[in-house]
Parts: C-alpha cells; sequence; structure tokens
C-alpha cells in the first residue's frame, strides 16, 4: 500500500515494511517534537525490523556484529550520549592547521581526482583520532559501504559493503585501543570519504557565495531515520497510525533546509539539540578553504 494526498509518502507492505518519508519542515518539527518517536537504537538491534537491520549493518551506521551504533542513532535515553558527545567534541576542539587549508586548496586547484581529494580531507578529520593517518585500504574500503536502501537488494554491492564495514571496525579496533567509540570514528572516515569531499567539490564551485547557502542549498546528510515509539497519526498527519518498533520515518532533512533554508536542517533536524558535533568545524574549515581558494591569501589559525 502506498499513500500520499497532500501527506507525507508511506510504503507499507504487510509484515515487511513500514516507512514514512517526511520532508515538510514543519511536519519534521512536529514529529521530532511529539514524543512519539527515538532514535533507531532505542530498541534492541535484533528487534528491529529485518529490513533496516539487513541493510545497515553493510553502512557506516551500524556494526551489527558487535551490536554498536553511530552516536546519532542512539536513542534520546541512552546514559552514553554524553560521555560519547564530549570525548569527541575534546577531539574536535583541537582543530586543523592552515596547512591542512593550503594541502586542500593545493589539490583543488590541481583538479586531483576524488579519491586522492576523499583521501586528504579524511586525515585532515580523523588523523586526531588515530594519532597517525588512515591507511589507503582503510579510506578505499569506505567508499563502499552503503548509501541508499535500494543497493540492499543488489547482491555485489551488499557482500562488498558488509566486507568493507568488517574492514573499517576491525581497523578501528586495533588503531585505537580502547580509547573512542569504536563506530563513531568508523563512521567519521566514512563521512569524510563519501560525503565531505562531495562538500568540497561544491564549495570550489560555488565561491561567489556564502557557505551557510551553499550548504543549507546543498545539505550533505539528506535523510535521517526514526522509528515509532507510540501508536500515533500525529495529529491527522498520517491516515493510518504508526506501529511502534516497526514503523521507520524518514525526515528528509537535505529537502527541509533547501525549502526552510534554515541550517538547522543541514546540521540536524530542524533544532538545536544533538545537532551534528562538527557543525562549527566543518563551517569554519570550509570558509577558511573558500577564502584560499578565492583570494589565495593565508588561511586563519588553526581552531580550538
Amino acid at each position: 500500500m502506498i499513500t500520499t494526498l497532500f501527506r507525507p509518502l508511506r510504503i507499507k507492505i504487510p509484515f515487511l515494511v513500514d516507512i514514512v518519508y517526511i520532508s515538510d519542515p514543519e511536519q519534521i518539527k512536529k514529529i521530532e517534537a511529539s514524543g512519539a518517536v527515538d532514535r533507531l537504537h532505542t530498541y534492541g538491534t535484533k528487534s528491529l525490523p529485518f529490513w533496516i537491520k539487513t541493510f545497515l549493518s553493510a553502512t557506516r551506521f551500524c556494526d551489527y556484529e558487535r551490536d554498536l551504533w553511530f552516536l546519532s542513532l542512539e536513542s534520546d535515553h541512552s546514559p552514553e550520549i554524553a560521555e560519547r558527545r564530549k570525548r569527541l567534541e575534546t577531539e574536535i576542539a583541537k582543530g586543523y592547521s592552515p596547512s591542512d587549508v593550503q594541502n586542500i586548496a593545493a589539490l583543488i586547484k590541481a583538479k586531483a581526482d576524488d579519491e586522492k581529494l576523499a583521501y586528504a580531507i579524511t586525515q585532515v578529520v580523523n588523523r586526531r583520532f588515530f594519532g597517525q593517518d588512515v591507511p589507503p585500504q582503510i579510506a578505499r574500503a569506505a567508499q563502499h559501504t552503503l548509501q541508499r536502501l535500494g543497493e540492499t537488494i543488489l547482491p555485489w554491492k551488499y557482500l562488498r559493503a558488509r566486507a568493507s564495514q568488517k574492514k573499517i571496525m576491525a581497523y578501528c579496533e586495533t588503531a585505537l585501543g580502547g580509547r573512542a567509540h569504536l563506530v563513531d570514528i568508523g563512521h567519521n572516515i566514512g563521512e569524510t570519504v563519501q560525503t565531505t569531499s562531495i562538500a568540497l567539490r561544491l564549495l570550489s564551485a560555488n565561491l561567489d557565495k556564502p557557505v551557510e547557502e551553499i550548504f543549507t542549498r546543498h545539505a550533505l546528510t539528506t535523510k535521517v531515520p526514526r522509528i515509532a515509539t507510540k501508536s500515533t497519526r500525529f495529529d491527522g498527519l498520517l491516515l493510518f497510525p504508526t506501529v511502534p518498533g516497526k514503523t521507520v520515518l524518514i525526515l528528509q532533512i537535505e529537502k527541509a533546509a533547501a525549502k526552510s533554508n534554515d541550517l538547522r536542517f543541514t546540521f540536524g533536524t530542524g533544532r538545536s539539540e544533538r545537532a551534528c558535533i562538527f557543525k562549527d568545524f566543518f563551517l569554519d574549515f570550509m570558509r577558511d578553504l573558500q577564502k584560499t581558494l578565492r583570494e589565495g591569501t593565508p588561511s586563519s589559525p588553526a581552531h580550538g
């Protein structure tokens, strides 16, 4: 069954999938504030819908074997959130150096290919966690973890993604030595390889526009999932009520950011709570890089 008509799109196949897609900014805010949804890991991994477990186990967001999840998918009620955020914030506060900016600018000006650019920005962001560069084979593996749900049905892509995810987690377990959460850092590697490199291309093609405008119109995170914890129609927003533990709501924050021109959708779901930890680091780095590319002037001192 597919239902729409001025409501969020809902795809429901009995006993298989129940997905609701929401892109309207005000509807997203309403759902987030409802108290009837939470992050996916509010439920035990094994109790989640089969399709979501299958997909996420081949992404940068989850380590199914170790039952570990990326911070942004942990429940709002998880007692681990504050400590994990604090550890990440401490590392991010170390900032970046002018030479980091200059190196990325030089690669862009030299028209370096996507793999070289992705590898370089991966070091800028992730070297701080390991005390050394992320090996090329790990960065290459991060290119192959799944990004789109539809890729799950392609056996060759899925099997390669699962193998890549396991390779990244094994590296993080060995190299981190317990200093940080495996999936938080493994996710960061995948994020820089798969999306931050795209951000660099966007920036270089829009040197005359404010950084905030660029990444509000082109948010890098396209969507985030929530799962129903109560049965509700959200005051008539849905034709049929959600099913706790079964209905997954996909908040299409990229579309919401572009429609609302609200940067809080670029780095979250339209509110400040639990916004992306890298927000300020990302914006500062992009401003300095834009200045270097546009004017050829030295970047500002390292932040932090």
